[in-house]
């Protein structure tokens, strides 16, 4: 009984933790836009190439012979490619042009919508109406979201239009990294698909953006930043997360990662001074309880 309370104990706590590391990537990477003039169009290959390149050379390491099997595999790897373009690369570009476009707060707890838009797509897979309470959470991601980018008042935007889209692009994308590779994660571990499909998008992004030509970090306050983003806030957060769904069930483990927008917005008033009003907070527990509704559903 104790070893089973002290299991849970470290599962809770493993898992809040990457749910913060989470959040706190967002607004370094919030710190790095507005202090240190970096873009997206460089942060973010940079980000899937490196911390992807850590996952990969980690099986390298510890299963060598199993870490070029899921680009090797020529019947699924046109799901690895849909998987490292529009599930992984077009997730993360959107996500952080989204927090270069508004804030790391407002841009994470749209993106985490996200559960409202898969349910959607199901019922439509399923051809069925959503039930009470998927018609609920919903209703509560609807709203939140249009507080979020409204306050309120439906004929202006508190956000600019295209941080709006960036945002709800990227919550469309997290439906798409979640729905898609199901074969491959069912033959392959995640965490090596994870890799290569960040080492891809990586790829493939640097050479569209030609980061070759773009500013990046110069100073010491900056590459901080930085690692925190890709080793932090990727690869260490992640990988606590996967800890927490292996300690306490997938479920349990989801609601308690929605720390991460909670996180966020913290890191981004304390650290940044990021200013949110009471509406703010609304959209903010309107999304979140979404979750909690979803979460609640599964369990049972």
């Amino acid at each position: 009984m104790i070893k089973l309370v002290k299991n849970e104990f470290f599962g809770i706590t493993i898992t809040l933790l990457g749910g913060i590391l989470w959040g706190f990537s967002g607004v370094c990477g919030q710190y790095l836009f507005t202090q240190k003039g970096i873009s997206s169009d460089w942060l973010v290959p940079y980000r899937l190439l490196l911390a992807g390149l850590a996952l990969v050379v980690y099986y390298f390491i510890t299963s060598p012979k199993s870490a070029l099997a899921p680009i090797k595999d020529i019947r699924l790897l046109p799901q690895m490619l849909i998987y490292a373009i529009l599930g992984l690369m077009l997730t993360q570009y959107s996500y952080f042009y989204a927090i270069e476009l508004s804030n790391a707060a407002v841009a994470t707890v749209i993106q985490y919508s996200a559960p409202a838009l898969i349910l959607a797509v199901v019922c439509v897979i399923e051809k069925r109406s959503p039930k009470i309470n998927e018609l609920i959470a919903l209703i509560l991601a609807s709203l939140g979201v249009i507080l979020l980018a409204t306050h309120g008042d439906l004929t202006t935007l508190v956000i600019s239009p295209k941080a709006l889209f960036y945002c709800l692009l990227s919550a469309v994308c997290v439906c798409i990294y979640n729905l898609l590779p199901t074969r491959l994660n069912k033959k392959y571990p995640i965490t090596l698909n994870l890799g290569w499909g960040m080492v891809i998008g990586g790829v493939l992004l640097a050479f569209f953006m030609r980061v070759w030509n773009l500013n990046g970090v110069s100073d010491v306050s900056g590459y901080l930043a930085f690692i925190s983003v890709v080793f932090f806030g990727t690869i260490c957060a992640f990988s606590f997360y996967m800890v927490g769904v292996k300690s306490l069930g997938a479920s349990k483990a989801s609601l308690i990662a929605c720390i991460e927008p909670v996180s966020a917005a913290l890191f981004a008033y304390f650290w940044l001074g990021t200013e949110f009003v009471f509406l703010d907070f609304t959209g903010f527990v309107l999304i979140i309880s979404c979750i909690f509704l979803l979460a609640k559903k599964d369990k049972q």
